[in-house]
């Protein structure tokens, strides 16, 4: 709990920067610290098995029992108690830290290009024209490709005198670039002004387009043009675009570099793109913006756990005693058993899922400070995330309820440890001979 307190409080500090090694060293050593403090805490559970046992007479009527039979047997139920106590925790952390990790990467998430369009790239320009005929025959006819084009490498420069960066890859190309960088139609285009899409509300005044000393002739040029700012409708989209004219006037000659699909003329399907890159396999690769994706496969994480809670729970139930016990406890009723067999195990689903739920919340509420680090000098601020109690209490209190359920459901003779096959049944047990004992 120390070293989780201690990561935690260090993940909180804004003057500390963390690039990838440091922050994975964080994560590594939350979720070592983590499962020590789980692990750590199986011993617990006998002892409160055997003090439940003691203070049964406190406990609900139904329960009483239970208890007593559990507790007399917890060198048996214990390990059963513990798995559902670690699984739940595992849940309960998953719970905690996957809508915070959610969060933070919806919040540091930069597209690539605007939502729903069609990039076509990593092609030649001698490969050029191919590539373009081969998306004009997979999708509809009279569907616009707009053409960005880059300037010959390291013998081109643009920067800004509003801005410390240079935009080494600046959008060049004509009015429909324009018109799907900035999503509106009506947007200003000048053959010698740039545009600034801004995410961020920032404004420029002027560019600089370089033409470096690595040209043929060794001589460098170098043209200001003046610029206006146009807000971006995607908080995180920001791109510089450049006419083609003032790039050619610089003496160089714009290569295409990317064929973009304008989702304000037309939205290309998952299929559509599937089939394109099936097509250019080889000669180019296609990436269609279909904005932050949510991970997935912590839920599935989830849901083994809890299968693993119930399992737990279970095995808890059928190492808690024989069919003999119950069936003298039961006096022979099959309802009364199941009834025994549902309390059993809603008694043991509880034991380790209190334990666990509260580990479980220890680690996720320490680990998600971690977990969100942001890699890089300019460190956003951290996305608001809330804890999702209302899902942890679902899981408190449906787990023990599942594990009753599937114990009135199942056989008892499975959940009693029975070493022989019953011919008459839980419900009838053997008639004592006349003068013997009740078995």
């Amino acid at each position: 709990m120390a070293a989780l307190a201690l990561i935690a409080w260090s993940s909180t500090r804004e003057d500390t920067h963390y690039g990838a090694f440091e922050s994975a060293l964080s994560v590594l050593g939350g979720i070592y610290s983590g499962s020590l403090l789980i692990f750590g805490l199986s011993p617990v559970v006998p002892w409160l098995l055997v003090t439940l046992r003691r203070n049964a007479v406190r406990l609900p009527r139904a329960f009483r029992l239970a208890a007593r039979h559990v507790g007399r047997t917890s060198r048996r139920t214990a390990a059963g108690v513990a798995t559902t106590m670690v699984a739940v925790a595992v849940a309960t952390a998953l719970l905690i830290i996957i809508p915070a990790v959610t969060s933070q990467g919806r919040a540091n998430y930069y597209p690539d290009a605007r939502l729903g369009a069609l990039v076509v790239a990593g092609f030649s320009a001698e490969q050029a024209a191919t590539v373009r005929a081969t998306i004009q025959q997979e999708l509809p006819g009279g569907v616009p490709i707009v053409e960005s084009g880059h300037a010959g490498g390291p013998s081109f420069g643009v920067t800004t005198s509003d801005r410390s960066s240079s935009w080494p890859g600046a959008y060049i190309g004509d009015q429909a670039l324009l018109c799907y960088l900035t999503g509106n139609p009506s947007t200003p285009y000048r053959e010698d002004t740039a545009v600034f899409v801004s995410p961020d509300g920032e404004e420029i005044t002027s560019v600089e387009l370089e033409r470096s000393p690595f040209a043929t002739d060794g001589s460098a040029t170098v043209t200001s043009i003046p610029a206006i700012t146009v807000e971006s409708r995607d908080p995180h989209f920001g791109r510089l675009f450049v006419p083609r004219d003032a790039v050619q006037a610089l003496g160089l000659r714009p290569e295409p570099e990317e064929f973009i699909i304008d989702p304000s003329h037309y939205r290309v399907s998952a299929d559509e793109q599937e089939r394109l890159d099936r097509r250019l396999t080889g000669t180019a690769y296609t990436y269609l913006e279909q904005g932050y994706q949510a991970p997935t496969a912590w839920w599935y994480v989830v849901a083994a756990a809890i299968l693993m809670a119930l399992s737990g729970a279970l095995l808890a139930t059928r190492s808690a005693g024989s069919q003999r016990v119950l069936l003298r406890m039961s006096g022979g009723s099959a309802v009364t058993l199941r009834f025994l067999l549902a309390c059993r195990a809603a008694l043991s689903a509880a034991c380790g899922t209190a334990i666990g739920a509260i580990a479980g919340c220890v680690v996720g509420l320490c680990l998600i400070w971690p977990m969100t680090i942001s890699v890089g000098w300019e460190t956003p601020p951290r996305a608001p995330f809330e804890t999702p109690w209302p899902a942890i209490a679902a899981l408190i209190v449906a787990l023990p309820v599942l594990a009753a359920v599937i114990a009135v459901l199942a056989l008892p003779a499975w959940l009693t440890r029975s070493s022989r096959a019953l011919g008459r049944g839980p419900s009838a047990p053997p008639e004592p001979q006349k003068g013997a004992p009740i078995p």
